[in-house]
């Protein structure tokens, strides 16, 4: 085994611990406790932290430094995923193969759930000190909550294709801006270029995404398939065709690998998960 892979999986063992820790460390009530666990734990790519984790190393930020940062984008996105299935909104009973959390805990339990690790995720960025990355990642979750309400208010009439590339921006690519950003913002460099990247990379993975939805099963994407269609949802796919849409994406990540040249390491583990994201 390489040692950069070995090195990387004994980060990856550390991040799962430290998700665990950032949770018992609350003494919570004992449902509230295991509800927040469930999901948070459920077997995933981990993208976002890694990529963060990646940005922080281009820019030596400090490993325990970049740890943090790794926790909260995670449990950001966790909580997005709880609340994403819940009822109200997508309805869906499974995520990554597993029973979702209100089909587990039930719909109260879920929202509360939810509702914490996106508090503990705020929470653990603002212990870093860092005003800036602080407000950064306080505008990361509005723009996330918008982009679900813009999902929500668009699956009841049919969107534009503008208005729907600004809606995956928001839900899906804040959190990459996010994290392909957050080694040069703790040092104080332009942002600017890194999240462009970050966005650009988000609404390519949504439309990947959309494009599973239509052509994958539940064993290979994890969830119920065909549900944007069930739900009568706007997805750029539906409204320009599949081979459009990836020549779309393709354009898109081409201007994000552009603007990472400057970032070897994150760029090479963009290019690593490249297979994994673009699920043809």
């Amino acid at each position: 085994m390489k040692k950069e892979t070995k090195k990387k999986i004994q980060i990856m063992e550390i991040l799962e611990e430290e998700l665990r820790k950032h949770v018992l460390s609350l003494n919570l009530c004992s449902t509230l406790e295991k509800a927040a666990l469930y999901t948070l734990e459920l077997p995933g790519k981990r993208l976002r932290p890694t990529f963060l984790m990646t940005s922080a190393l281009d820019f030596d930020v400090e490993e325990k430094i970049a740890l943090r940062g790794a926790v909260a984008v995670e449990m950001m996105h966790t909580a997005s995923l709880i609340h994403d299935d819940l009822p109200a909104i997508d309805n869906d009973d499974y995520r990554r193969g597993k029973p979702s959390n209100h089909v587990m805990f039930g719909e109260d339990t879920a929202i509360m759930a939810g509702d914490l690790l996106f508090v503990r995720a705020l929470d653990i960025c603002n212990e870093l000190g860092d005003p800036s990355l602080s407000n950064a990642f306080s505008r990361t979750l509005i723009e996330l909550v918008d982009g679900e309400m813009r999902d929500i208010a668009m699956s009841k009439a049919n969107g534009k294709n503008d208005d729907i590339v600004k809606m995956y921006k928001k839900k899906t690519g804040a959190l990459f801006a996010f994290a392909f950003s957050f080694g040069p913002r703790l040092k104080g460099k332009n942002v600017e270029k890194y999240e462009e990247a970050g966005y650009d990379f988000g609404i390519s993975f949504q439309i990947f995404d959309d494009i599973a939805d239509i052509n994958s099963t539940f064993e290979e994407i994890g969830k119920t398939p065909h549900k944007d269609l069930k739900q009568h949802k706007s997805t750029l796919v539906q409204r320009i065709g599949v081979e459009e849409s990836k020549k779309f994406a393709d354009t898109l990540y081409r201007r994000v690998l552009e603007n990472l040249k400057d970032s070897p390491k994150l760029l090479s583990e963009i290019k690593n998960v490249e297979d994994t994201v673009r699920r043809e």
